[in-house]
């Protein structure tokens, strides 16, 4: 089956991402953090083997000269709550004749090209799959072309994020399979409990223990 990889993310731009983790770290530092993490989710995206799209939530900054890697399409968000942008975002790539869509957030390290690729297996045995968040959200929602509305009246940014997804499912009498649960980084708390996982990816560890060293410095 086409299948399709689409990141859902922002322009790692200070002042405009992770404002909790900057509560903690400062916003310089949490958005290299959030650029660390999100440039591995690219990478293990790509790795996948499938294409990927960077869906941006707003156009970077005048003053950002980020840019993804080359191969990687970059989108724009559109619709109005979370679910509403995730609905139209597997409703465009479904209408341009993927028949799998695995949508990832950009700020979950142990997110990888393994677990992308479990996911899109699953969708053949279920129409959606979904990877849980520790928070009780989720880091990842694959689903099977055509598609369902899944996401109607699911609070967003909430402990229940998962359950309400769960029981909208009940509600259609959709089937799905549920992958690991993993943790994405909101928090100084999150960052600290990534940077103790001995599975954390190398070079991903490396960048993120660099940032926590230069904030140290600076303390």
């Amino acid at each position: 089956m086409r299948t399709e990889v689409v990141v859902f993310g922002r322009a790692p731009q200070a002042g405009r991402v992770k404002t909790r983790l900057a509560a903690a770290i400062g916003a310089r530092a949490a958005a290299e953090a959030y650029r660390a993490v999100l440039e591995h989710t690219l990478v293990e995206a790509a790795a996948s083997g499938f294409p990927v799209t960077l869906a941006l939530a707003e156009p970077a900054g005048p003053d950002m000269e980020w840019a993804p890697s080359p191969g990687v399409r970059v989108d724009l968000q559109v619709g109005g709550d979370l679910g509403e942008k995730m609905a139209a975002a597997f409703a465009a790539h479904f209408a341009a004749g993927a028949e799998v869509v695995v949508l990832v957030g950009s700020d979950t390290p142990r997110l990888d090209a393994a677990m992308i690729r479990r996911a899109a297996e699953a969708c053949g045995r279920a129409p959606v799959v979904l990877g849980a968040a520790v928070d009780g959200g989720y880091v990842l929602v694959a689903q099977r072309a055509p598609g369902a509305g899944i996401f109607t009246g699911v609070p967003w940014s909430s402990p229940r994020t998962l359950t309400a997804t769960r029981e909208r499912l009940t509600f259609l009498g959709i089937g799905h399979e549920e992958l690991e649960t993993v943790r994405d980084i909101d928090t100084g708390d999150d960052l600290a409990a990534v940077l103790a996982d001995p599975a954390l990816a190398g070079d991903l560890r490396r960048r993120l223990e660099a940032i926590v060293r230069m904030v140290r410095s600076k303390g």
